[in-house]
């Protein structure tokens, strides 16, 4: 009898198809990692230039504090004429206005709110409030 021979195919590559889609699967995590680095480093830029707004408030804030009741300027609101400057750092321009609430929270104390507004990838505004005695 003879016996029929079955030949062994073997292949020594990827085919085509099998090289495509370990490319796609690649590129897809290739991809998801340089969408979260980006992120990342926004969140990192958008972190740093709060800090700037609240050191640049808080300068704001303590010269304030520091001047006597009748020195204090007229401030009802952040649009009051005088009652506003700009501050720039790092090339991006931080607008600050303040204003002061007499009798604020309570009779006999004065409300200072310094108010920071800049814009990066999106608009950003950071108040700071302290209240001084009349």
């Amino acid at each position: 009898a003879k016996h029929g021979s079955a030949r062994c195919k073997t292949s020594a590559g990827f085919t085509l198809i099998e090289i495509l889609v370990a490319m796609s699967i690649f590129s897809v995590a290739v991809l998801g990692l340089a969408v979260g680095a980006t992120s990342v480093m926004r969140a990192n830029q958008t972190s740093y230039f709060n800090t700037i707004a609240t050191n640049i408030a808080q300068d704001k804030l303590e010269e304030l504090k520091g001047m006597t009741v009748a020195a204090l300027p007229s401030c009802p609101s952040y649009t009051t004429t005088g009652c506003s400057d700009t501050k720039t750092s790092l090339g991006l321009t931080f607008s600050r206005s303040w204003q002061i609430i007499a009798n604020s929270p309570t009779s006999g104390v004065n409300r200072l709110d310094v108010k920071i507004d800049w814009t990066d990838y999106t608009s950003h505004s950071l108040t700071v409030s302290s209240a001084v005695k009349q």
